[in-house]
């Protein structure tokens, strides 16, 4: 008996018999689970959308678009993506698991930008100065109380700006060919208040119940600006517009008839402003007061920045370089790199595009010569070029990220 109870013992702690020991590959049955980012683009040459894998740095397919100048890929409601024809009276809609349109929303004009609130989403026009809200793929009829009319300001010939929520039932129509900012309620289809401003607002932010428009400047000599305005009981009020040409110690180059202005963006933790100009300065003001606390030289057409902690990246849309900064201080800000991705300007062409995406430390964006656009990867601890995947004859502005998780199991 005693041995028996030593033999099972012995047994137990081999655990198991001979011919059934299993090796450490297949006793690992843990679940593993990979990420695919995928960043769809437009391509308004071809009308189609191209499909990119961040990993592998290399394009999985284009999908016919279905529609005219698929200027935009935006992310909709759900996993859904919007495609934004800028030239055509439809909106399609494309699955990213399929990679398939699965439907197609019919507007009474040309889409512009979208934005999204609740089950709601916000859609402006690229001809006609108007909105509409889609809701599970139908478009209400048009918010307007204008005709179409060439805009006289720096932002081209839209009609209309970004779309801006206020609440679940008001938004805000960005006016261009009227230089006016309008107040909607859902349930009515005419303003229900309006500003006026020295020029067109292109782009209006949002902190703490307070906005913040850009205004982009005049060919007549009317500068870019900035607005601060509040929104309550239906009525826009005026706090205060600043032209950027009324700013004390100004650069050199300050032309107020040749600058425009394009984008916004808050500082992510101080209360700071930034404000880009199509010469490549760069205005940060202080939110209370809209003063001057910083300026320093970009590239050309800085229309966008993006911050990765206290670092700042700016899009130069028309200019060859990415330029790099400390952005600590919003009072003084520290040049750290510069990245050049051609030895040309090319001359009408928009080189960087509108979007970029950060993946971890990895910055992704679109650059765009007259030939070819190029997907580049940078490594945003070293500020090195890591890697690019060029597409001949395309030409990507706008895209979005896509992220599918995948679970698999090895052994058991």
């Amino acid at each position: 008996m005693r041995y028996f109870v030593y033999t099972l013992f012995a047994f137990l702690l081999l655990g198991c018999g001979p011919g059934d020991h299993m090796d450490e590959e297949s006793m690992d049955s843990t679940p593993e689970t990979v990420t695919t980012n995928i960043l769809y683009y437009g391509d308004i040459i071809n009308n189609t959308v191209v499909a990119l894998d961040t990993t592998l740095m290399q394009p999985i397919k284009n999908i016919d678009s279905n529609g005219d100048y698929p200027y935009e890929i935006a992310q909709a409601l759900g996993n859904e993506l919007y495609i934004l024809n800028r030239k055509d009276y439809t909106i399609g809609v494309l699955d990213p698991a399929s990679d398939t349109i699965t439907d197609e929303i019919a507007l009474d004009f040309y889409p512009r930008s979208i934005k999204i609130n609740n089950s709601d989403i916000l859609l402006t026009s690229a001809n006609e100065p108007a909105a509409a809200i889609i809701t599970s793929h139908i478009a209400s009829p048009s918010y307007t109380d204008s005709h179409y009319r060439e805009p006289v300001s720096y932002g081209g010939s839209n009609a209309t700006g970004h779309p801006v929520w206020v609440d679940n039932d008001h938004f805000l129509l960005l006016d261009r060919t009227e230089n006016a900012i309008e107040l909607y309620r859902k349930d009515f289809y005419q303003p229900i208040d309006k500003l006026t401003t020295k020029s067109s607002v292109h782009h209006v932010i949002e902190k703490n119940n307070i906005f913040y428009g850009i205004s982009e400047g005049e060919q007549n000599g009317v500068s870019p600006g900035i607005l601060k305005f509040t929104v309550t009981n239906g009525r826009i009020m005026l706090q205060q517009e600043r032209l950027l040409s009324s700013l004390p110690d100004l650069p050199e180059d300050f032309l107020p008839a040749t600058w425009g202005a394009h984008h916004g963006a808050l500082h992510p933790t101080q209360n700071y402003i930034y404000i880009g100009s199509a010469e490549g300065n760069v205005f940060v003001l202080d939110l209370e007061k809209l003063e001057l606390a910083d300026t320093f030289k970009t590239g050309k057409g800085i229309g966008h920045f993006t911050f990765y902690g206290t670092m700042l990246i700016t899009t130069n849309h028309y200019d060859n370089f990415k330029s790099f900064y400390n952005a600590a201080d919003p009072r003084n800000h520290k040049f750290l790199k510069e990245l050049r991705f051609s030895d040309h300007i090319y001359k009408g062409i928009t080189m960087q595009s509108h979007t970029t995406h950060i993946i971890d430390n990895k910055l992704y964006f679109m650059f765009n010569t007259d030939h070819d656009s190029t997907l580049y990867k940078i490594n945003l601890d070293t500020i090195t070029i890591e890697g690019g995947v060029s597409l001949a004859n395309h030409y990507c502005l706008m895209g979005t990220l896509v992220s599918n998780n995948t679970t698999t199991s090895s052994g058991m």
